[in-house]
Order: C-alpha cells, then structure tokens, then sequence
C-alpha cells in the first residue's frame, strides 16, 4: 500500500482564545480548508479542579509555571474565577489555554508552528505596545508539557473583526463586490462589540471601536428577564451560559425547565440596539456615506442582526455561517 503523502507548506494556526470559547483553525498553508476545534475558554491547575480529577471530554492537561493544569475544562469543573478585563492576554488563564491550544494542534511528532494569527480587540489592537507584548509572549519556544516543547516562528495580531471579513469575503458568491464596497464589521464577543469600517479594502482610519454591551452584558439581561418571570435571583449568567455552550434549549430554576428563547430574545432587543446606536453616533466621520454592507460574525452575531438591519436600513447585512469560529478560521485565511 502506498504511503500517505504528507502536506506540504507552513503549518498555520489561527487562534481566537476569547472568554468563552476558544477557537482554533489549523492546517498547512496549501491545505483548502483548516480543521476547527472549539473550546470552552476555562483553564485551572489540577489541584483546584472540581470533583473528580480525571480528565473530561476535551479537556486537556498542560504545563505552566512549573505546575499541572488542565486547558479547556468543561464548564463547572473549574475553582478558579473567571478573568473578564481588558487584560487578559496576561494572565495564567489565557497562557495556559494558548499552550493547550498549540498541544492540541501538534499532532503526530509536530513540534512547530511556521505562523500563529490572533487577534486583540480594536481599541488594544489599535495599541502597538500591547500588539508587540502580545506578540513577544506568543512567539518563540513553549513547554507545554514537563517532556514537550512547541515552537513558535511567527506571530501576527490582527484586530478582532478582521478574521471574519476574511471569512465572510471568501465564503460569499460574489466577493469582488465586497471588495468594491463600504463595509462595517462587527464581532460580538463575550466581553466587548468590536468594529471595524473598510472601504474598498482599506481599514478607515480612526474607524475602529469596541462596547462593552457584549455577551456577557447579555447574558445578564436573559438572566434579569427571567428573575422578572419566575422570582428570586435568576439562574445566574454562569448557568446560562453552560446551557448556551452545550446547545441546550432550556436553563434548570427552582426544579423547572425554563425556555430560554423568549429571554434571549427580550434581552436581545435590549442590549444589541444599545451598543450599536452608541457606535453609528461614533462614525460621523463618514459624513453620510454609504455603508453598503454589515457584516456579522462572533458568537452574538445573531443576536445582533436585527438591531443592525433596525440601525442601518439600507444596507445589506451578512452573517457567518460559522459565526462561532469565523474569526478563527479568518485569522487562517490570512496566511496568504
């Protein structure tokens, strides 16, 4: 039998380690499409793991600060609190969940990635100091494990919305006219709505912003919704979200399935017109032009659209088929 031929190229990773989720695409440069991985993004040494310590499905041991942890612990597990700030590149969390993530993509004696893409919110992204620390602590040769080490040839920091407008642009029928076109990008994360406005290809200058009405300001409003309805506290944003997470349809209260569409939906017409009536009052600096295209990726691109078609009537809106791991797998793309 003939050997399987090996691929060839570099060996890319695009990497979307966001607050929770992690997102991976990965593959060599030549390949046409990555593998995708997705992730819970909690991350804990083994001592403050909940419960039994043996590993889960898609969990994944790994090494930092000479101590065992565990990257991508299933939602529930972990002891540690969970990191929501601007900076989280710099913390054990994200560290121990990048080198999780490169482990995890190092199969089969791999002990190189030729170049790593990630993203940083705009307003960091727009921080040179913050994009090249990003960079020097991602770069070079990792122990990922006490016998293992992957290196790192090369990093690029992209702003976050950027891997889904790659995306997006090579997955539409008919990209030239994106290309043509006024765009604004939008990526609703867990902790922040970024934005970014190309024209012809081009990023406007001073066009890029985050909100904070983000994911996590949503899961919030579901959670008061509910409270309103059934009493008490509400289930809480951790339970919501595990019950998003696992693609679960209902969230337990009091012994009682709750449904969660409805709230999702309340809070949606909540939270999305807020952060996007804020950003269309930031971008008078396009004095009346045309915005041809809203583009949506992110987690809570959905969730999104309708304030987006409410706040801009006129133009067409697009969204991910993959919006989960749009930016990941557009961060990918950008290899070539």
């Amino acid at each position: 039998m003939a050997s399987k031929s090996k691929p060839t190229g570099d060996f890319v990773v695009g990497l979307d380690i966001g607050y929770s989720n992690v997102k991976i695409a990965f593959g060599h440069a030549e390949q046409d499409r990555p593998t995708l991985i997705i992730r819970p993004a909690q991350a804990a040494p083994v001592a403050s793991l909940n419960g039994n310590v043996d590993l889960k499905d898609g969990e994944h041991y790994v090494f930092l600060n000479d101590e065992q942890w565990v990257g991508f612990v299933n939602p529930g597990r972990s002891g540690v609190k969970r990191e929501l700030h601007a900076d989280y590149p710099s913390t054990d969390t994200y560290r121990a969940l990048f080198n999780a993530s490169i482990s995890e993509v190092c199969q089969d004696g791999q002990t190189e990635i030729d170049h790593l893409i990630t993203g940083l919110p705009v307003k960091q992204a727009r921080d040179e100091r913050l994009v090249e620390r990003l960079i020097a602590q991602l770069t070079g040769t990792h122990k990922v494990s006490p016998k293992r080490e992957i290196t790192v040839k090369r990093v690029t920091v992209l702003p976050q919305p950027v891997g889904t407008l790659n995306y997006i642009c090579a997955t539409y029928e008919n990209p030239e006219i994106l290309e043509e076109s006024v765009l604004l990008v939008l990526d609703p994360g867990f902790f922040s709505v970024d934005w970014v406005v190309f024209r012809r290809g081009d990023i406007v200058r001073d066009s890029s912003d985050s909100s904070m009405e983000a994911m996590s300001a949503l899961l919030d409003a579901i959670n008061a919704e509910i409270a309103k309805d059934y009493g008490g506290n509400g289930p809480g944003r951790d339970k919501i979200e595990i019950a998003l997470q696992n693609g679960r349809s209902q969230v337990l209260l009091f012994g009682e399935q709750v449904d969660l569409a409805p709230y999702i939906d309340q809070a949606c017409s909540i939270v999305a017109p807020k952060a996007l009536l804020n950003m269309k009052q930031q971008m008078r600096f396009l004095d009346g032009e045309a915005m041809d295209f809203v583009l949506l990726g992110g987690g809570g691109g959905q969730c999104y659209m309708p304030a987006a078609q409410q706040v801009f009537p006129r133009s067409k809106t697009l969204t991910s088929d993959r919006p989960v791991i749009s930016n990941a797998f557009g961060y990918w793309l950008h290899h070539g």
